[in-house]
């Protein structure tokens, strides 16, 4: 599936938990095609350091300088960063995913000077995303039970929700979403169908390995928060003791039941973006890559 070039910046915003940390490490080995396109990529580190943190996240007493480009507007930039609609322990409310995605992405990019021509956004089937969000959230933020993460009920559990808000936000660019079942192995494609490039100008790069969380890590964690208090070196110490090894149980928190009715949300949101896809005639538009599933 193939999309023409189009002017303006490229703004990706993950979603976290939808292949992006593999995505960004094709990037920097591609700068040359992509200046073809006139599209210059900001590394994560810096940028964050220089944008998302000091506009979004920990706002500083200085207004924040805009981008840099030259008098004819050049060059374009293609920015990367799955914390702008949100840090990663702030993905879930009681109302919906990323209440304040559109909010946070306007507020950057006016405050950088982007101005997106096409908007990224990576989805994923909420009874696999749940589980591997709640890991990454016992990474970096004190030890919470996966009851008392999980707080988003299942009738505001909605990536077309986000969808609308951001093409509300954003009027003018085009919305472009993939599915995270989609991408193994297709990460160059989905990369030329964003910028226009072909598959080929992202050859394939050593991945980070990340194999989640094993139940048994998970059991033993919430077994010490029933004792008191989880400290990140507890954490460590759990993941090191239970791996994830090919031989073990990934962390599954549902029921049967419930993993039923978290895929039927799933498919039935796939429906609405379809929808949303006619009604808007493509200007949101879902990546179908050849072989993939419908």
């Amino acid at each position: 599936m193939t999309r023409k070039t189009t002017t303006g910046d490229i703004l990706w915003l993950g979603a976290h938990k939808t292949g992006t940390t593999y995505l960004q490490s094709l990037l920097p080995h591609a700068r040359t095609a992509l200046a073809r396109v006139r599209l210059l990529h900001l590394g994560l580190a810096a940028f964050r350091s220089l944008y998302t943190d000091p506009i979004l996240n920990a706002p500083a007493d200085t207004a924040t300088a805009p981008l840099p480009r030259d008098k004819t507007g050049a060059p374009r930039y293609l920015i990367f960063d799955e914390n702008i609609p949100a840090l990663v322990q702030d993905v879930l409310s009681r109302y919906a995913l990323y209440p304040d995605g559109a909010e946070r992405a306007l507020q950057l990019a006016r405050s950088a000077g982007i101005h997106p021509g096409r908007i990224v956004l990576g989805i994923r089937s909420f009874d696999s995303y749940l589980p591997s969000l709640y890991c990454e959230v016992l990474k970096s933020m004190p030890f919470l039970s996966f009851a008392g993460f999980n707080r988003t009920p299942l009738t505001a559990l909605s990536w077309s929700n986000l969808i609308e808000r951001l093409a509300a936000a954003f009027p003018k660019a085009q919305i472009c979403v993939y599915r995270a079942e989609d991408l193994k192995g297709r990460e160059a494609d989905l990369l030329a169908w964003v910028t226009g490039l072909a598959a080929q100008d992202f050859p394939a790069a050593p991945g980070p390995v990340r194999e989640g969380f094993s139940q048994a890590a998970i059991d033993a964690l919430h077994a010490l928060h029933r004792q008191g208090p989880v400290s990140q070196q507890d954490v460590a110490r759990c993941l090191e003791a239970h791996p994830r090894t090919p031989g073990s149980a990934p962390f599954r928190p549902w029921e049967d039941a419930r993993q039923r009715d978290l895929k039927l949300a799933y498919a039935l949101d796939l429906e609405e973006i379809r929808a949303l896809e006619k009604s808007t005639q493509n200007r949101i538009s879902l990546w179908r890559p050849k072989g993939a599933a419908s």
